[in-house]
């Protein structure tokens, strides 16, 4: 068979064909042709192709009558995407017979053959209705049929009686079979649209849940088109440019995204993000000679996802409203029943009734004149346990898009607000700030909380965007109000039951990011944001003065605590004179474990929950009892330690012998380590008889174990040791080193240094084949036997997550402190999270003439922080000598840098 003007094969002619479609695609989409317009041409190009393969084969068949091609799925909708599956049905008015099913054969054959991934049913009529009654995928997939070519009578018949039958099979019947479907999917694909790298066609809020309000709206209004929509009042104007617009952006970036794979694809990893993201979003010029791409696709991304955000939830909102009213039979009676709220000692209130169980306006004039009255209705859902209507909903969004200065005018707005914001009876999930986020009520309250709307941070750190995790940090704070937390954090619970001053502590957590887009330091560029937000709430003097600390130094604590040392003193002198007062350290302390909690799931570990409660507790009891009380305390600490260990230990062995361990162990040790642990590690001190001694704790609920180590103390030890266990593939949580010095004539110093580890991304090492791997090479390589240089090359190389598409991670930093402890230098290294890279560091460290004395490794996903404690081999102090430190950051950085 030979195509017309063309000596080529059917599937030459084809794929060349659709080939010169796909380019055009992305020479039109570079020039900025809209994805509505995009989707139609590639469309159009694939119907050429189509109707000429099956005319061809038609004519060679002999039918001319009885079959239709149809057009089914994104095809059928005329959303085709250049590498996506092409959906056929071939429909017949009666059983489809032999010569049926050579022609479709045929033709699917021709497409196979040109590599396009073409899906097909042969039916008749009969079998097509039946089939739709049971099976949602083929309902769904009729109600965007298309005719392209054959009987077009039969199917222009078809498609009419499909869409009756359809809108005829009982009020809510498609709809909820619609409902089933999406819960399902969005199950598998993450159940939320706050994820990093969506899926844009089955993902919650994407396009495929952008149809199901479409097949809902067909099913029922008979059209699927939102314009018209709009026209039969089922859409407000509004409403009606938000999901055209969603359509328009998830048809371009889905276009992009394929083109980008040239194959296809629809979820939107990274490496794609980067590489499609500069089409809409260009990023800031950067100077003659420096890097052009990484700013600006970083800036692209963010601005690609924030879209996403907002598009998505524009989906999910729009299409649960669509698929409401498609559902409501319009013969309905409503039951209506007035509110009378507690609040108003049983008087009827004057605005508000309850429909249908919901609660709704009486009168829209309410909120016009009014507008404060719209934040007043979720109390009184709050208060009754009643969601808030859609008609209410809808005309509260469309009042906040058409009168944004309303609602921030009205002088009782702000105490409105802060009743529902400090309300611990909301237990909605969603949450009622979450619902009035939704509705635009929160940016029509504060302005200045537009920018952080669907804000997306391009790293694998922070999972959901800014608004939301403020969001759910407020609500978390309403949790540990409820003590519903109790078990598992009962500090916390503690803690928030004596808070006095609620309100600066809720609006602080609301607006703790809300600098997040203006760049860096955001923590104190946001203290005049959130100081002006809150004197219009209201908030007196003390109470913004108080919002302004906890917004100022809400990362203080999580970094105090995950990269100090809380056995310093001065650590902990420093951190209750920050918060001044118990109060306000209590706040800080709330304030930090919502923002951890809520970061993502499983980000606050007990380890992290652990330290924090530690440095919150410390600086209490300094902050109450003062610097030398606190010291006595700290001193009663160690001789209590110490005289239980000693009563245990003395158990097994002479007190003198446990007097002669005790006496070189700094106080630290004491004050760091429990009773039980000061009685188990220091019998290695007694039983080793080699290089080394190993010892292993395992915290499964906790997700690390603990190894114990005693060795000789000598130079590069933390660098043999992390050698050693990146070989073996464990990660290293936390070090901390202590030295026993020498007490007794021939004795040597020793190291007593417990390690908190755990295996990539599978908690407790528990494995006994790697305990003892780890044993042997710590042997070996103590007792010189094997270097640990030839160990870590010897590591075989696999595949990792951290080695796949993932966001770029800021340069290395490297910082530098003598002002933080009088008889160390700290030194701070932040820089992209790999294997070996602690090795790496300590490796530098030992040839770079330092001694550690404490190590903190913090992992945030994507980036570490690796915190070391040092001194200077040669002066036992204080690496002082700008040269030597100016050296030792461009090793490191040098180092650690990754093209």
């Amino acid at each position: 068979m030979a195509f017309t003007g063309s000596s080529s094969s059917p599937s030459e002619w084809i794929a060349a064909r659709v080939k010169q479609a796909r380019n055009a695609a992305e020479e039109n989409q570079r020039a900025g042709k809209d994805g509505v317009a995009l989707s139609t041409e590639l469309t159009a190009a694939l119907d050429e192709v189509v109707i000429t393969v099956a005319n061809q084969h038609l004519r060679h068949s002999g039918i001319t009558s009885g079959v239709a091609v149809m057009a089914t799925g994104g095809y059928g909708r005329g959303e085709w995407a250049p590498y996506s599956d092409l959906d056929l049905v071939f429909l017949c008015a009666e059983s489809p017979d032999a010569n049926v099913a050579t022609f479709a054969s045929a033709v699917l054959h021709d497409l196979w053959d040109a590599r396009l991934d073409a899906g097909h049913a042969t039916r008749s009529i009969a079998d097509t209705h039946e089939l739709a009654e049971s099976d949602l995928t083929v309902a769904t997939a009729m109600l965007d049929a298309r005719f392209l070519t054959g009987d077009q009578g039969l199917a222009k018949d078809f498609i009419a009686g499909f869409v009756a039958r359809a809108g005829a099979q009982g009020q809510g019947n498609l709809v909820e079979r619609l409902r089933q479907e999406q819960t399902s999917r969005h199950s598998k694909f993450g159940d939320t649209i706050f994820l990093l790298e969506p899926d844009l066609k089955s993902g919650p809020g994407g396009i495929r849940d952008l149809c199901i309000g479409r097949w809902a709206a067909h099913a029922r209004f008979g059209t699927a088109d939102f314009r018209q929509l709009h026209d039969l009042g089922e859409l407000t104007l509004r409403q009606c440019q938000a999901l055209q617009s969603a359509r328009e952006w998830f048809l371009n970036v889905r276009i992009a995204v394929q083109l980008a794979a040239r194959r296809k694809q629809d979820q939107l990893r990274f490496d794609i993000q980067e590489r499609v993201a500069p089409i809409w979003f260009k990023g800031p010029k950067t100077p003659s000679g420096a890097p052009a791409v990484k700013p600006g696709v970083s800036a692209a991304v963010e601005g690609l996802m924030r879209q996403y955000q907002l598009h998505a939830r524009a989906v999910s909102r729009e299409t649960e409203r669509l698929m409401q009213r498609a559902a409501l039979d319009p013969n309905h009676e409503p039951t209506i029943i007035p509110v009378s709220l507690r609040s108003m000692k049983g008087r009827v209130d004057p605005n508000f009734v309850i429909r249908d169980g919901r609660i709704e306006v009486m009168d829209p004039k309410a909120f016009v004149e009014r507008p404060s009255e719209m934040i007043r209705v979720f109390s009184v859902g709050i208060e009754l346990g009643l969601d808030v209507g859609l008609r209410t909903t809808d005309l509260i969004s469309e009042l906040c898009a058409e009168r944004p200065l309303a609602v921030q005018t009205d002088p009782n707005s702000g105490a409105a607000f802060l009743e529902i914001l400090t309300d611990t009876r909301d237990k909605k999930n969603p949450s009622r700030l979450e619902q009035m986020q939704d509705l635009g009520l929160l940016t029509a309250l504060m302005p200045e909380w537009a920018p952080v709307t669907g804000r997306v941070q391009h790293d694998t750190y922070h999972v959901y965007t800014v608004d939301r995790h403020s969001l759910y940090a407020v609500a978390l704070l309403k949790t540990l109000a409820r003590r519903e937390m109790i078990d598992e954090y009962p500090r916390a619970t503690q803690e928030m039951a004596f808070i006095e001053r609620h309100i600066p502590l809720y609006v602080a957590t609301l607006l703790h990011d809300i600098a997040k887009p203006v760049g860096n330091n955001h923590s104190l560029r946001g203290v005049p944001i959130a100081s002006a937000i809150a004197r219009r709430l209201g908030l007196s003097d003390d109470d913004v003065a108080l919002v302004e600390l906890l917004v100022r130094e809400h990362l203080t604590l999580g970094h105090v605590s995950q990269r100090r040392d809380l056995s310093d003193p001065s650590t902990i002198e420093k951190t209750a004179e920050l918060a001044g007062d118990e109060e306000t350290l209590r706040q800080l302390f709330l304030l930090t474990f919502v923002d951890l909690y809520c970061v993502g799931p499983g980000n606050l570990t007990s380890w992290k929950d652990e330290l924090l409660r530690e440095l919150f507790e410390r600086s209490f009891s300094f902050m109450r009892h003062g610097a030398g009380v606190w010291s006595e305390q700290m001193q009663e600490r160690v001789r209590d330690r110490k005289s239980k260990a000693k009563s245990k230990l003395s158990e097994h062995m002479p007190e003198q012998e446990v007097d002669s361990l005790f006496a070189g162990l700094p106080e630290r040790y004491f004050i760091e380590n429990s009773v039980f642990r000061i009685t188990q590690q220091p019998r290695l001190l007694r039983a080793r008889k080699g290089a080394c001694a190993v010892d292993f704790v395992h915290h499964p609920r906790r997700q690390y174990s603990e190894m114990v180590l005693v060795a000789d103390d000598v130079p590069g030890l933390l660098a043999t040791v992390t050698g050693v266990l990146f070989a073996n593939r464990i990660d290293i949580l936390d070090a901390a080193i202590y030295s026993r010095e020498a007490v007794n004539e021939g004795e040597v110093a020793e190291a007593l240094d417990v390690f908190r580890i755990r295996r990539a991304f599978h908690g407790a090492v528990t494995d006994d084949a790697r305990l003892e791997s780890i044993r042997r090479d710590l042997l070996a390589t103590l007792e010189g036997r094997r270097s640990v240089k030839e160990l870590v090359a010897s590591r075989p190389a696999t595949s990792s997550i951290l080695e796949g598409p993932r966001p770029k991670v800021p340069p290395t930093e490297v910082k530098v402190h003598n002002n933080i402890t009088p008889n160390h230098t700290v030194i701070d290294v932040f820089t992209e999270d790999r294997p070996g890279v602690l090795y790496t560091i300590a490796d530098i460290l030992y040839t770079q003439r330092l001694d550690i004395q404490r190590s903190k490794v913090g992992v945030e996903a994507d980036r570490v922080a690796d915190i070391f404690y040092v001194r200077d081999s040669a002066t036992r102090g204080q690496l002082t000598d700008p040269v030597r430190i100016a050296q030792l950051i461009d090793t490191l950085k040098a180092a650690l840098h990754r093209p």
